[in-house]
């Protein structure tokens, strides 16, 4: 079975930080997935204390680019919040972002509408 072009530039994203010659798109993806993964991993919190200030800043503007706005701005809030809101905030993003799915969708979409976002796969 092969992999759609989709499939391979989300891969991309994970695997390789949107490849040699990523695009917006690319980078977005990647760095919305590598907050995604932190967060999946061990909770909001958990990405909070494992991400750089600059690597957050990326994850919110991946976030938006997708048109996730109120996952970019919780992120952001939450940055030097207390621990009972980081709490709070994660279980949020949990009903906002409620399975990878709601991801994949937004990225297809976005990538239906704007394919040239993305490099090309080669």
């Amino acid at each position: 079975m092969q992999l759609s072009i989709a499939d391979q530039i989300w891969n991309r994203a994970a695997m390789e930080s949107g490849g040699s010659k990523a695009r917006e798109g690319d980078r977005a993806l990647s760095d919305l997935l590598l907050a995604h993964g932190m967060v999946m991993n061990g909770g909001l919190g958990h990405a909070l204390e494992a991400l750089s200030e600059n690597e957050l800043a990326a994850a919110a503007r991946g976030y938006r680019f997708f048109g996730l706005d109120i996952v970019a701005s919780l992120i952001e809030n939450s940055i030097d919040a207390p621990e009972n809101e980081v709490d709070q905030a994660d279980v949020r993003y949990g009903a906002l972002i409620p399975s990878d799915q709601t991801l994949v969708d937004r990225f297809e979409a976005h990538y239906d509408a704007s394919p040239h976002d993305f490099a090309p796969i080669e």
